[in-house]
Parts: structure tokens; C-alpha cells; sequence
């Protein structure tokens, strides 16, 4: 049974790409709202502390939290697919799509060990792949939230 809200692909995509290790995200299934939040304003929501103590421009993403935490009615589907989503391992897929079997080897070599994602970048600027990168992260990226979507019964708008 799909749920009553309709959320973006695009706007999913998007929150993928920002999603930070102390952030969480949810998805309003009543609103298809994307909200997100810091790890910070889920605890202050959990340990009940008076909004008073903080800042106004954080209270309301408390209050959203408290209600994220209360949400007995499973309004709100935690959409952190940090996990789900491994850069690394498509950067991998994407080398080993190319032609070129010099430049699939560069590539392989700069993405081992510290700095990896760095020289991933410079080495399909320098190689002129980054266009094919990019498409080719942004497809993997829309099967991942399709499937997500899929699998939550979550109706999206592309």
C-alpha cells in the first residue's frame, strides 16, 4: 500500500549528496517533507531538556525531532541511507566501466589508501571523464533511492 505523500527523486538525490555523519534524515510520509536534522537536536529532543536553553533558530528542529521520536503513527521514515550508500564502491564500478585500460589502471591506483577520493577526482578531470563520472554516480544515486523508495512503499515524482 503506497503512502498518502508523493516525495521528489531529485530532492532526494540532493539530500543524499549533503548527508553528513552527525545528521539524520526523515521523510514526512503525510507531506513528502524531507527533514533533516543534526545527531545534536535528536538528542535535546530525547533527553527532554527545556527548548528554552537553546537558540531559537535550532528549538523548532527540536520540536520537529520530539515529534520524529513520538511518532507513534509511523508518519516518519528515517530516509539516512548513509549506509546504503557507498561512494567507494561505485567509484570501483564506474573504473571498471571505462575503455581505456591505461587509464582504468591510473585510476584504480589512486583510489588506494589516504586521499583516495582526491586523486579520484584530479584523475578523471585529467583523463576528461568527469562528465561520465558524474552521470554514471547520479544514475547509481536514483537506483538506490528508486529501490529505497520501493521497499518503503513511498510514491515519487521524477
Amino acid at each position: 500500500m503506497k503512502r498518502a505523500a508523493t516525495v521528489k527523486l531529485d530532492d532526494l538525490i540532493s539530500e543524499i549528496e549533503i548527508q553528513m555523519d552527525e545528521t539524520l534524515t526523515y521523510i514526512n510520509t503525510r507531506t513528502g517533507e524531507v527533514i533533516t536534522l543534526s545527531s545534536e537536536e535528536m538528542r535535546a529532543a530525547e533527553d527532554e531538556e527545556p527548548l528554552e536553553i537553546y537558540p531559537d533558530w535550532q528549538r523548532e528542529n527540536i520540536e520537529q525531532a520530539i515529534k520524529i521520536i513520538e511518532d507513534e503513527d509511523e508518519v516518519y521514515l528515517n530516509f539516512t541511507l548513509r549506509s546504503e550508500y557507498r561512494e567507494y564502491e561505485i567509484v570501483e564500478e564506474f573504473i571498471k566501466t571505462l575503455e581505456n585500460a591505461e587509464v582504468r589502471e591510473e585510476l584504480f591506483e589512486a583510489i588506494q589508501g589516504r586521499g583516495a577520493f582526491r586523486r579520484f577526482k584530479d584523475g578523471i578531470i585529467e583523463h576528461g571523464v568527469e562528465k561520465q563520472w558524474y552521470a554514471f554516480k547520479e544514475q547509481r544515486m536514483r537506483e538506490l533511492v528508486i529501490e529505497w523508495c520501493k521497499e518503503n512503499d513511498l510514491a515519487i515524482e521524477e
